[in-house]
């Protein structure tokens, strides 16, 4: 098969850096891509630009023979208040990635999707085979961008996999999101905010994980599939994943309660529990969580802790 090289779109933000790692232990050759420089030494070929230039893409893309999309403009929060960007970016964006994959001779393409196109379900835990019931402006990107490429496979034979990712979580992730919300705060000794009653369940993959499962799906021989990516292991509550996160930091503080209609978050946009199935990917690509939440939530205090330092 000869060297495998990887074109990684949104290889500098927070999943992205740990995928070019994981495909650097794979033996892989990486071609990066993003609007950002890396954050991590030792990338041989860096490539910047945007998913909306063409040309930036094609660049990128020449010679490689695998590609990653990761780039997308994320957050339910943020891109419910910038719709048409989130539209454009994440759609256009990705139909630029794969015409550029399918006019540079990629041969096979991953999608990192989200858990966000099943929205509320009925049965539980979540396997692929749920409908999809999205409920942002993101989830229906993210769905399109599904659309266009089983599209594109149909016309021009490229092979894909698509990852649906559930709630990953690390050192690095953007502020906005649940849990580096949590830990700033209780690290700061301020009491982590949880929104309604705090029933709302959840089941938090470690990044390393999540970057190992879509490494996974592109190495795998098995194509035009999707992938539950995710930790099984231990769905949780908002509540008490607040009231963990304060007995591992060893604070003593207490979680604060804000109603939704004393928040900028609305109620009916809230999942209240989503708890994936992945057996699929454990049986067709011998994927397997590792990191306990524990120990996830023990490296994040450590890192929030450091940086709080400097």
């Amino acid at each position: 098969m000869g060297k495998i090289k990887v074109m990684v779109t949104g290889a500098g933000g927070f999943i992205g850096t740990k995928v070019v790692q994981e495909l650097w232990k794979r033996g892989c050759e990486v071609a990066y891509f993003d609007v950002i420089e890396p954050k991590i030494k030792g990338i041989k070929r860096v490539n910047r630009g945007t998913i909306l230039d063409q040309y930036d893409l094609a660049l990128a893309a020449r010679g490689c023979n695998y590609a990653i999309h990761l780039a997308a403009l994320l957050g339910v929060q943020k891109t419910d208040s910038d719709r048409l960007e989130c539209l454009y970016i994440n759609i256009q964006g990705t139909l630029n990635v794969i015409e550029a994959c399918v006019k540079e001779g990629i041969k096979k393409i991953v999608f990192s999707s989200s858990s966000e196109v099943y929205g509320d379900q009925d049965k539980l835990p979540i396997s692929e085979e749920n409908p999809l019931n999205p409920k942002s402006v993101y989830a229906v990107s993210k769905i399109a961008g599904e659309e266009y490429l089983r599209a594109y496979s149909e016309m021009y034979g490229i092979k894909y996999n698509i990852t649906r990712l559930f709630n990953v979580y690390g050192e690095y992730q953007r502020e906005e999101f649940v849990l580096p919300k949590f830990v700033q705060r209780v690290v700061n000794n301020e009491p982590p905010i949880i929104y309604g009653d705090g029933e709302q369940v959840r089941s938090f993959c470690y990044v390393e994980d999540a970057a190992r499962g879509i490494v996974d799906a592109l190495l795998t021989d098995q194509a035009n599939q999707v992938f539950n990516i995710g930790n099984d292991r231990e769905p949780i509550s908002m509540k008490d994943l607040a009231y963990k996160l304060i007995d591992i930091s060893g604070k003593s503080i207490k979680p604060e309660f804000v109603s939704y209609e004393e928040s900028d978050r609305e109620s009916s946009r809230e999942i209240e529990k989503r708890i994936p199935c992945i057996k699929k990917a454990k049986q067709v690509l011998g994927y397997e969580p590792r990191f306990p939440l524990d120990e996830g939530l023990k490296r994040m205090i450590a890192f929030y802790e450091e940086n709080n330092k400097k």
